[in-house]
Order: C-alpha cells, then structure tokens, then sequence
C-alpha cells in the first residue's frame, strides 16, 4: 500500500492511492508503527483509523494520505487528509440505525483528542491516543 513512504523520527505516512479503504493493509501498517501503546490503546487507534479512512473515501475525494506521529506529551496521532476542505465532517446520531454515519462519534469517544485541520486545497481529520 505505501506510496511514495516518508519517515522522519517523530512520523510516517504515505498516500492512499486506492479507490477503496485499505483497512486491512492500513491495520498492519499502523500496528507495525506505533508499538509504543498497548493493546488496548493499539485497539483504539485501529478502530479511530478504520473511521476516519472510510470518511475520507466516502465522503470526500482523492489524493488521500495517512499519516502516524508521535507528537510531544506520550500520544499517538493517526491524520487522514483528503482533497475536500469544504465538506468538514460530523459527528452521527446516536441511537439511529444501521452502522453509518457513526464514526465520528466513535472517534470522539476513543480519541484523547481529536479535530478537523481545513487547509488550502484540502483538509485533515487526526484523533490522538495517550499511552
């Protein structure tokens, strides 16, 4: 899956040039590179990846790119940009049917902290897990 793979110290991310969510390929590269938490914070910084990829392929269009750092202060930090600044994301109806439109509640509910970064051209949607 990675194309065109940058590493620093604190990062690596690369884009999502597929035209479905890579959840199984993005689940081995995002437990491959954030060994630092525990199962259960790895648990929750899959499911809060898997929301966000399938937002940015549902909702919004290509280029995609994932990204994994470590910011200061003991977290992780999973960002999906996508080329869509205008359509900013929001959060589900709780006790609705069906399986949609939940992921960001559920990335509210696991994320340390999470938000919306609209940039020029595009927009990134992070959520951040404490260990």
């Amino acid at each position: 899956m990675p194309v065109d793979l940058e590493r620093s110290p604190d990062q690596v991310d690369f884009d999502l040039g597929d035209t479905v969510p890579p959840m199984s390929r993005a689940r081995k590269w995002i437990t491959a590179n954030a060994s630092v938490l525990d199962k259960s914070q790895l648990l929750d910084l899959l499911l809060i990846t898997d929301a966000l990829l399938t937002n940015a392929f549902e909702h919004a269009l290509e280029p995609r790119r994932l990204r994994l750092s470590h910011p200061p202060g003991g977290l992780v930090r999973v960002e999906v940009d996508d080329a869509s600044p205008e359509r900013l994301p929001v959060l589900g109806k709780l006790g609705g049917r069906g399986l949609h439109h939940r992921g960001l509640l559920l990335v509210n509910r696991l994320s340390s902290r999470w938000g919306v970064d609209p940039q020029v051209g595009y927009k990134t949607v992070w959520g951040e897990v404490a260990f």
